[in-house]
């Protein structure tokens, strides 16, 4: 049997952790474990972590970051300590406000393990028959970050920025052993390590699975500042690539 554990870094999230969501996910998937990184959150994040570990102790863990690190270091930290246990087989994260569903998850998952990929990335391409739910607003700003992505760095995909991926654990040591430049712009950074490694392979081996469901929940982590730092974190990144 194949075991998952979906990694889930966790700032000042008490009013957006929807308890009930995550002990039915763990109750219908026995195979997904989760694993909160609680990044020096000043509410009652931990408290809401808690409550979740009480339905199935044995398939959650909590690491308790004392002061915040930024969402890079709380998932490397959160992937590292799972892969560390020799438990899992998948290693995943998601964002704590659910905003990409654990129906997509599981979705992303099965495709990856069904088709011989190594990692594949959730990706907001608004088709047909998607339910991509999120404010013009948010969608244009997502849009010029996609192409100061693509103009920087030149990859290939529409969105790098979801807040779902999986990864097999033979590629676990390459994506996550080396800190991160950026605190939020490490999706890239995994990107340009892996096509690094696999070199004429990387298009074959990650894929880019457009979700068919996605919410936006109020109540971003990101600043504005943080996105005038975007061109400036692109080109640190470029240049230490």
């Amino acid at each position: 049997m194949s075991y998952t554990a979906i990694i889930i870094p966790c700032y000042n999230e008490a009013e957006r952790l929807d308890v009930e969501l995550f002990t039915d996910f763990l109750n219908r998937f026995a195979t997904f474990s989760l694993i909160f990184v609680d990044d020096g959150s000043k509410d009652k994040t931990l408290e809401k972590l808690e409550e979740i570990k009480t339905s199935t102790p044995q398939r959650v863990k909590i690491i308790s970051n004392k002061i915040n690190r930024g969402k890079a270091e709380a998932v490397r930290n959160g992937i590292l300590t799972a892969y560390a246990t020799g438990d899992f087989q998948q290693f995943g994260f998601l964002d704590a406000d659910l905003s990409t569903p654990f129906s997509e998850f599981t979705d992303i998952t099965d495709y990856m393990v069904n088709n011989n990929k190594k990692a594949v990335f959730g990706s907001r391409l608004k088709l047909e028959d998607a339910k991509i739910v999120r404010s013009p607003l948010r969608h244009i700003i997502g849009r010029i970050i996609a192409a100061f992505i693509r103009m920087t760095i030149n990859t290939p995909f529409y969105d790098t920025q979801c807040g779902a991926k999986v990864f097999t654990s033979d590629i676990i040591e390459v994506a996550f052993n080396k800190p991160f430049i950026s605190r939020w712009l490490f999706d890239v950074e995994i990107i340009l390590r892996l096509k690094k490694h696999w070199k004429k392979d990387f298009g074959d081996l990650l894929y880019e699975y457009p979700i068919k469901e996605w919410n936006q929940v109020d109540g971003s982590k990101i600043r504005f500042i943080d996105m005038i730092k975007i061109p400036f974190e692109l080109l640190k990144i470029k240049i230490k690539k």
